[in-house]
């Protein structure tokens, strides 16, 4: 019985680290385990990704007509 108390342990535990190790990096790219003083990540947006996302919407609505 001790044996599968051990398994279980060793299962969930590779489980946690697997889950806390896709979970972590983000994080740490975002700044929240850092010093810096502005958090999360600074998304660009130039004027033709802009009107790309413009002619999508507009691409939509003449579709549902």
């Amino acid at each position: 019985m001790t044996k599968v108390y051990g398994i279980v342990i060793l299962i969930t535990t590779l489980f946690v680290g697997f889950l806390l190790g896709y979970s972590i990096p983000p994080f740490i790219h975002a700044g929240v385990f850092s010093d810096r003083e502005q958090k999360g990540v600074e998304i660009i947006v130039d004027e033709d990704l802009e009107k790309f996302y413009d002619d999508l919407y507009k691409s939509d609505e003449d579709d549902d007509e």
